[in-house]
């Protein structure tokens, strides 16, 4: 979570959102809503592990955009002309964790944790190496020696995050805790909260995600991302009009941030005593940025979607939406379904047909559109692609029988991977 070096200098400012935060919780409602499992969390950022390293903001940063060949081989030449020197070893592990090389970086910032233990940056980014390289324990045991020497809640939320990836969950929520126990910030507060959001399945980690996330919006009202993060919990325990509320609190914090409007819109359905007001806001969204296509979306489905004593949907608005959507961004397999389904619904099963198939050609393993598809193919009398949809539908609800079984039971899950191991 927390992704910090030198050659960026903010810890989780609004744009950690552009990809930790919202990520995250993008997953974090992909799970919640069984809209998704969007953002983990997603809903994490590793600039590291996504092509640029992101050290901590202690060590001086390469400047310009020289020829890197000639950077490395005049960093390579110091660092082996002076063995001994710290500085020549740190700053050549830095610039290999810079050009996502963390093998090599490692074996230099091991060599300037040697000789010098104490020094800050070095151990943060040597930690943040060893586990975006997929060795948690070795982020562990640097982050455990670091903690001794100096504590602070950066050090333990990194902990954290480590502890989470060697299957640790409970361990993880201590040090997340403990984080932001030290330090009470917006960025602690959201991750302790959305971590134990995350892993809802453990007892009594839903409704401490739902105390501190009320806790962060007391603490910080303005905060979109925590008002996000609680609108989702709240949908996660089934309160689904406070959820939208909520959501539609986040959105209007910034009408012109594009970010808590697919939440919102994602959750719209839950709660058809508040359509009108999320539709209001998807509207104005909408003539703000016209050629957003998942606006486009979440707005033709709450038209689609009428609150008690509204008068019919006019169709032929809802499906010019969904092709604007598309249009905008003809990957969006959403758009297709329920182009789909507005074809079945009008007895075009030549179109519907073809919107299912291109709705599981962007997504696979989407269940609702094979069964569609079976529908579809019985419909038109075509049995042997019906029965292939079927086989199909039965393969994808034994895989998720058998993942959630697996998230019910994370201690068994991690046995086994213990047990693999040796």
């Amino acid at each position: 979570m927390q992704v910090r070096g030198k050659v960026g200098q903010e810890l989780y400012s609004f744009v950690r959102q552009k990809a930790s935060y919202w990520l995250r919780v993008f997953a974090i409602a992909y799970v919640v809503a069984h809209l998704a499992t969007m953002a983990a969390l997603a809903f994490q950022s590793n600039p590291i592990a996504a092509g640029g390293a992101n050290p901590h903001p202690g060590s001086s940063p390469m400047a310009g955009k020289p020829d890197w060949r000639q950077v490395e081989r005049t960093l390579l030449e110091a660092a082996k002309q002076s063995p001994d020197d710290f500085g020549a070893q740190q700053r050549l592990g830095e610039f290999y964790l810079q050009q996502n090389r963390l093998s090599e970086g490692i074996v230099y910032l091991e060599r300037a944790q040697r000789l010098n233990s104490q020094d800050y940056d070095s151990g943060y980014d040597l930690s943040l190496a060893y586990l975006n390289s997929g060795d948690p324990g070795k982020a562990s045991a640097q982050l455990r020696k670091m903690i001794a020497q100096h504590e602070t809640a950066e050090l333990d939320d990194l902990l954290a995050e480590a502890i989470d990836k060697s299957g640790d969950y409970k361990g993880a929520a201590t040090e997340y805790y403990r984080a932001a126990e030290l330090e009470p910030s917006e960025e602690n507060i959201f991750d302790l909260a959305s971590f134990l959001l995350q892993h809802k399945t453990y007892e009594g980690f839903l409704n401490n995600a739902l105390t501190f996330f009320r806790y962060g919006v007391q603490k910080y009202p303005r905060s979109a991302k925590l008002t996000v993060g609680l609108g989702v919990a709240l949908f996660a325990n089934s309160n689904y009009d406070d959820a939208v509320q909520t959501l539609c609190a986040a959105v209007d914090l910034d009408p012109r941030d594009p970010k808590p409007f697919e939440f919102l819109g994602k959750v719209s359905t839950a709660s058809p005593a508040h359509i009108p007001e999320i539709r209001k806001r998807l509207a104005a969204f909408v003539h703000l940025y016209p050629d957003n296509g998942p606006a486009t979306y979440y707005y033709a489905m709450s038209l689609w979607q009428r609150a008690e004593g509204e008068p019919a949907a006019d169709m032929a608005t809802i499906k010019a939406l969904l092709e604007k959507a598309i249009a905008a961004d003809p990957n969006f397999y959403e758009a297709h379904y329920q182009l789909g389904i507005l074809y079945q619904d009008q007895q075009k099963y030549e179109d519907a047909i073809r919107e299912f198939n291109q709705t599981i050609k962007l997504r696979p393993d989407y269940n609702r559109a094979h069964y569609r598809l079976v529908l579809m193919y019985t419909r038109t009398h075509q049995k042997q692609l019906a029965d292939e949809h079927l086989a199909i539908l039965k393969q994808i609800k034994q895989e998720d029988a058998e993942a959630e079984h697996v998230e019910r039971d994370p201690g068994n899950t991690q046995a086994k991977q213990t047990g693999a191991q040796h």
